[in-house]
């Protein structure tokens, strides 16, 4: 089975940041879909290694990536939630 990820980082000014990443963890807690929080912030790799799945060099958490399928950050979270389809957009169904 593959593990869902979700890149965050436990050191951020941003308050937009921590709220989506808490929004995020909220959800996926709340359907029971169990996921593992990797925290950028304790090592340069780890956010290299977001960035790489993400595809965006300058890409900032929440990032979401199961196994080796990047699926998105936090607005397509949003919307796959809104439009009822956060199953095929964490490549679970």
């Amino acid at each position: 089975m593959t593990t869902l990820k979700v890149y965050s980082t436990s050191v951020t000014g941003s308050r937009e940041i921590k709220s989506q990443q808490s929004e995020v963890t909220r959800i996926l807690d709340g359907k029971n879909i169990k996921y593992e929080l990797v925290d950028i912030s304790q090592d340069n790799a780890l956010r290299e290694e977001m960035r790489a799945k993400a595809g965006n060099p300058k890409a900032i958490p929440p990032q979401i990536v199961n196994g080796d399928h990047y699926c998105g950050d936090y607005e397509l979270f949003v919307e796959a939630v809104e439009q009822n389809t956060l199953q095929e957009f964490l490549k679970l169904a």
